[in-house]
Parts: structure tokens; C-alpha cells; sequence
């Protein structure tokens, strides 16, 4: 990769392209690079670089040579370069053709470009300043309207000439940290073992609140650790909810218990990970529903009286159904994941009713209570 001289190498070899694609023109203009507006009298091609932007496919990209150059990497300063090509004819007081001479030294460049649109290293035209190259230098023509050359040469104060613009990737200017080695490895991190990892083949039930039991089947899962991934509404907690594994699990299976009544109702997915020496060696996942529920009361409900139900899984958008009917949403408070407030209709018939939460777009199963 070059060094902060690399847009000047670029501008010596689009320089020494021109001057090989012009020398056998009579006459012979002459190639420069400068500004639109230098007073100049002779026949001549100006290349004039007008922007320079970011290669955005390199942003993120390592070196090839080098690769990652620190824990983070270091990603390259990775260029595109944009020039206008113009050509301007001599300044006589005995007319001629020149401008006829003009156009003919362009169109010489422009074949030898379209011809050799890509410079490798080690070509006699590229200049040393570009070197080395992470990969060829591109030169394509930029289709520019008319507009955009106006602006161009409006911005200069200069008569407007003909012109073709062009555009030279990729640039690279290497940075001036250096590379720092890290430590040698002290201990063995890969871990190569024969398995197929562990395999889950069944859930029940798929739709779990706290306190279920859930058998999971499948091979490999006696040495699987599980978790539960995390999701928006749950409580501080680690980014992996670790499960708890029940005892007394039938043959073949293992038995889940969620970790945390206040987990947010809803779809997420739950992994079975096995490693070795602290590495992971397999992975398997499967869909698990978390339903909101009522865990109690122990007693009666007084109806057109305010009362706490104790809960699992509730989320600010429960919804409350007694007997099928659903609760005016005014009688209904969320408190908590574990706590929500409703008064039951002074109008509902007493006695044994159904009683079950909506939250999260999840119902969940509804539960016997006593109507009073």
C-alpha cells in the first residue's frame, strides 16, 4: 500500500498514460495536471482531480497482505478518485484546427484507457508513488451529464471545454501505526471432537409459563446446557437466561423449568449447547411460547371491588377475559410482571368462572376462580 504520496501517484500515471496515447500526434499536445482555469497558450489535455471519496466495498475490509492488525482491526483508508479530462486547444491569431487537434488528443486517451482500463503492478505507465497495490488500479469512464460539467466548470470561472470524466479505484494510503503482536498463546483453544451434537427433536409443552415442566427429547442433550434468549420486557438479568433442569427426568429426556416468573410473554428460542474444554462443539434450537398466566388468588374474587391477582409473565398490555368476557380495559393496572390489579364487573354472574391474561398478543390458559 502506498503512502500519503499515492493520489500523486495516480496523478503521474494517468499523466504517463496520456503522454504514451498522444505521442504520435502531429501535433502533439502536451499533458497536465492542474486546476480548469491555469492560463495556459499551448495545445494540452489537463486532468483535473475534482473529488475524492470513500471505496466503501474496503471500508470494513483488511489488507490482504497484512490481514487484522489489531484485536479490532484496522480497516485501510480506501479511496476512489474522480477526474475530468479536458481538452484545450492552442491559442493562435491564425485560426487553424485546432480545435480539431484538441479533440483528437482526447479521443487518443480515451482509447488507450478503454483499453487498458486496468493497471497491474509492475506496468511501465504505473508510477512508482502508487506502489505497491493491494489490488490493479481501475480507470472507468464516469458518465457525467451536462449538468454536472457545468457546475464544474461554472465553480472554475473558466469557458467551459470539452471534457469526460473519470473515476480511479482502488487507492489505498497506508496508515502510519504499526503493528503491534500480541502475546503468544498460552493454551489450547480448539477443540476438535467427533459428535454430531446434541439434537432436539421434540418439545412439550411448546407453550410453558413458570412452573412447567418442559420435556425436552433427543440425542446428545444428557451433556447439553440450555438457555433461553433474552428479549425486549425482560428483567435485568444475564444475556442468556440459563434454564433449570429438573430431576427425576424420564429416559431419553430432559426436563426444563423457565428461570424467572417475570420473563416477558412471547415467542424466543431456546438453545441446547454442549462444549468441550470451554469451547462450543454443537448447537441445536428450537421455538418455545412463554404464555402469560394468573397464579392465583387462593380465595374468592370480590366483584365492582379493586383486587391484586398474582401473576407470571404479565406485560404493560394485558388484557384480562372472566367467564369469556373481556374486562373494560380501565378496570385493568398493570403493577408488574407478577402483579396486576382488575376489578371483576359488579354485573358478572357469581360462582365458578374461567379467569386467564392476554399480554404480548399471547393468551394463556385460564385458570378456575370463585366469582363473590
Amino acid at each position: 500500500m502506498a503512502g500519503v504520496q499515492a493520489i500523486q501517484g495516480v496523478d503521474d500515471t494517468l499523466r504517463g498514460v496520456s503522454n504514451a496515447a498522444v505521442a504520435a500526434l502531429v501535433p502533439k499536445p502536451k499533458v497536465t495536471v492542474g486546476g480548469l482555469d491555469v492560463e495556459d497558450d499551448d495545445l494540452r489535455l489537463n486532468w483535473f482531480l475534482y473529488r475524492v471519496s470513500p471505496n466503501k466495498a474496503f471500508s470494513n475490509m483488511e489488507p490482504p497482505q497484512t490481514g487484522w492488525r489489531t484485536a479490532r482491526g484496522r480497516p485501510p483508508l480506501a479511496l476512489r478518485l474522480s477526474y475530468l479530462l479536458s481538452a484545450f486547444p492552442a491559442k493562435t491569431t491564425g485560426g487553424g484546427d485546432q480545435e480539431q487537434f484538441a479533440h483528437a488528443g482526447m479521443t487518443a486517451v480515451m482509447r488507450a484507457l478503454h483499453e487498458h482500463a486496468i493497471i497491474a503492478e509492475g506496468e511501465p505507465v504505473l508510477s512508482p508513488l502508487a506502489q505497491p497495490l493491494v489490488e490493479p488500479l481501475r480507470v472507468s469512464m464516469d458518465d457525467l451529464d451536462l449538468e454536472a460539467v457545468t457546475k464544474l466548470w461554472t465553480a472554475a470561472t473558466a469557458p467551459i471545454r470539452l471534457s469526460v470524466g473519470y473515476e480511479v479505484s482502488l487507492v489505498i494510503v497506508d496508515a502510519e501505526a504499526g503493528h503491534q503482536a500480541g502475546p503468544p498463546v498460552q493454551t489450547r483453544r480448539v477443540a476438535a471432537v467427533p459428535s454430531m451434537g446434541p439434537r432436539i427433536e421434540s418439545v412439550a409443552p411448546a407453550r410453558v409459563s413458570v412452573g412447567i415442566d418442559i420435556a425436552v427429547a433427543g440425542p446428545g442433550l444428557a451433556a447439553a446446557h440450555f438457555t433461553l434468549a433474552r428479549e425486549a420486557g425482560d428483567p435485568a438479568g444475564p444475556q442468556d437466561w440459563p434454564m433449570t433442569v429438573a430431576p427425576a427426568a424420564p429416559p431419553g429426556q430432559v426436563l426444563l423449568r423457565l428461570p424467572d416468573d417475570r420473563l416477558a410473554p412471547g415467542a424466543r428460542r431456546l438453545d441446547a449447547v454442549t462444549t468441550d474444554a470451554g469451547l462450543p462443539v454443537g448447537r441445536d434450537s428450537v421455538g418455545l411460547t412463554i404464555v402469560p398466566t394468573v397464579t392465583g388468588p387462593a380465595g374468592p374474587l370480590q366483584r365492582g371491588t379493586p383486587v391484586t391477582l398474582a401473576t407470571a409473565h404479565a406485560a404493560p398490555d394485558v388484557e384480562v377475559f372472566a367467564g369469556g368476557a373481556q374486562i373494560d380495559p380501565a378496570d385493568v393496572a398493570f403493577v408488574s410482571p407478577t402483579e396486576v390489579e382488575v376489578t371483576i364487573p359488579a354485573a358478572a354472574p357469581s360462582g365458578p368462572a374461567e379467569l386467564l391474561l392476554r399480554a404480548g398478543k399471547t393468551a394463556g390458559p385460564a385458570v378456575e376462580v370463585t366469582l363473590a
